[in-house]
């Protein structure tokens, strides 16, 4: 949940109001509380989590069973599982957001996003392909509490401070009744972690029966097969408090903790290092400034505690509250974002947790429905969900990252908006975020040898500690120890491979590249320019241009009626290199 989140305004507030500050500096405590915190679980160097937000329990299976299988992704992250508010009981002009989600009515296993049932047979079908299961929890706070009494999705009565099936009245709530306050004040420690957060019912966590009732929950959802936790949000909660709720719950599971640092605030990152991960979310914010931004992407490659991170820590590129803000990059941001995710993978820093999820218009737009407002099954190219981490971008260097697992940062090198670097003598990457192509050799501590470029498929040479790559603007190249199974073109030369990756087509609709020579139609959709949806979202062809030509060239998507839809930036430019074929791995750009 974003920080502050006054912008979110959810149903039902409680009307009453805020208690006196005084008061409250008085009830509770301004600095950081002791805490017998939990062992810390954590994932290996190599694994990645991909958040796939909004998906459906059987759409996360299926896409187990299938493209992720091949990935090197280890794990997925759900939606939260449990029963939320109505689409319809979300805030005025808001029906079916998101956020209803993040509204808990009870802790059965039962959302828009799937049964008990298909929950359960979503885990097994990942875990029998190597894949485990994160759950986004909600335990801070229950529904958005209207004083009429209202049904969650699966038919529990609730009202503000009474969520019957939840095993809740008032008396396991902070501040009800006369004493009712909610948060305003994020430089009060008391407040923050005690008052209600834009009308949600805040749990009083300090209670055994709470608390017990919480680590049952989670105690379910690991009965179903899940492996870990991101606790949302974690900063709500007291440290002692939520360490004492993991103690209780069986195992060891990954926990990974929202925790919105800010200049002044009392409430830190450090106070939650104990129990587990604890997101940073400066480091999203770096990410986006040094690639989308106006610093530099050079100096990435010294990401780590001497930008004053917290870790252990989860890092992310975006997430489903900074994609609808602006500190963090989206899928709006084309191929930069590709370029975000793509370094996060192959950086060490962290746990990453990828992103996908849906392209919206509004910041509270919700999934395609279903006619019952169940959440539809995603139609990857046929509706809103982008599908996005089908890309090499990021599933390709979720293989990376596996394979690099535990490799120090090698032979660095930056100038400008590229930079590349080893990862032990196992593997190399290149990242070009600026506006022209990057031709140079790379010093490497990979073995002699020919690798695959995990992003576009060509070959590359590796000599004497050195290889030679041309690496045009905004994209990327990655090799690894291990890759070494041909692929590019067969060795053709003077031609230019483009594997683009284009949402937004319907039925009938093809794509093409276009620009300004001949083997490009002179900015006219030609056959010989067309490129194969095979591999829908990524579109692939290969176009003979000789080498050494200069050209501009855009994408285009020529519509089942005959127009045009052009990609609304100016025109790219690119050079076939003196041999080999000239990689292009990009995406569509709207912005």
């Amino acid at each position: 949940m974003p920080h502050p989140i006054a912008r979110r305004a959810l149903a039902a507030t409680a009307g009453a109001a805020l208690a006196a500050a005084a008061v409250l500096a008085a009830a509770y405590p301004q600095t950081a509380p002791a805490t017998d915190l939990a062992p810390a679980a954590a994932l290996d160097g190599g694994d990645s989590i991909l958040n796939m937000f909004e998906w459906t329990w059987n759409s996360i299976a299926a896409e187990c069973a299938g493209p992720l299988a091949d990935s090197g992704y280890t794990y997925v992250q759900t939606s939260p599982p449990n029963e939320h508010i109505r689409g319809a009981d979300a805030s005025p002009g808001e029906a079916n957001a998101w956020y209803i989600h993040y509204q808990p009515v009870s802790y059965e296993i039962e959302s828009r996003l799937g049964t008990r049932a298909e929950y359960a047979a979503m885990t097994a079908a990942c875990e029998a392909n190597g894949i485990g299961v994160i759950a986004d929890v909600v335990i801070n706070h229950m529904a958005a509490g209207s004083t009429q009494t209202r049904y969650g999705w699966n038919g529990s009565e609730y009202r503000q401070f009474h969520y019957p099936d939840a095993g809740y009245d008032a008396s396991d709530f902070h501040n009800t009744g006369a004493n009712y306050c909610e948060i305003d004040n994020y430089q009060d420690r008391g407040e923050v972690q005690n008052c209600h957060l834009v009308g949600l019912n805040d749990l009083d966590t300090s209670q055994a029966d709470v608390r017990e009732t919480i680590a049952a929950y989670l105690d379910d959802l690991t009965s179903l097969g899940v492996d870990g936790f991101r606790v949302d949000p974690a900063k709500h909660i007291s440290a002692t408090d939520l360490a004492a709720i993991m103690n209780l719950v069986d195992g060891d599971p990954y926990i990974v903790q929202e925790v919105i640092g800010a200049a002044g605030e009392p409430i830190t990152e450090a106070e939650y290092t104990g129990i587990g991960d604890v997101q940073e979310f400066s480091y999203s914010y770096d990410l986006k400034n040094h690639i989308n931004g106006s610093s530099e992407a050079r100096h990435l490659t010294t990401m780590g505690t001497s930008w004053g991170y917290t870790t252990p820590a989860g890092v992310f590129t975006a997430n489903h509250d900074t994609e609808r803000g602006s500190l963090t990059m989206s899928y709006k941001n084309g191929q930069d974002y590709l370029l975000g995710e793509a370094f996060m993978l192959a950086y060490p820093f962290g746990t990453p947790a990828s992103y996908t999820g849906y392209a919206f218009s509004s910041n509270h737009a919700g999934p395609p429905l279903n006619g019952d407002g169940s959440v539809a099954d995603v139609n990857c190219g046929s509706d809103a969900f982008t599908c996005i981490h089908r890309s090499p971008y990021m599933s390709g260097m979720a293989g990376f990252r596996a394979a690099t697992a535990g490799e120090a940062v090698v032979n660095t090198w930056g100038s400008g908006d590229a930079l590349a670097f080893g990862r032990g003598d196992t593997g190399h990457v290149v990242v070009n975020a600026g506006t022209s192509a990057v031709s140079r050799t790379f010093t490497t501590s990979l073995p002699n040898g020919s690798y695959v470029d995990v992003i576009s498929g060509g070959t590359v040479n590796v000599s004497g500690g050195a290889f030679t790559a041309t690496v045009a603007a905004k994209t990327a190249l990655a090799i690894y120890v291990g890759n070494d199974s041909g692929g590019g073109n067969g060795g053709t030369d003077d031609c230019v491979d483009v594997s683009a990756y284009v949402t937004g087509t319907s039925m009938g609709d093809e794509v093409y590249i276009v620009g300004s020579i001949p083997q490009l139609g002179n900015w006219t959709a030609i056959a010989s320019a067309h490129l194969s949806g095979a591999t829908y979202p990524t579109w692939k062809g290969t176009v003979s241009v000789p080498a050494g030509t200069t050209f501009q060239y855009k994408y285009v998507i020529v519509r089942a009626n005959g127009s045009y839809t052009w990609e609304s930036i100016g025109n790219r430019t690119a050079t076939v290199p003196s041999s080999g074929c000239l990689q292009l791995n990009q995406t569509w750009n709207t912005a």
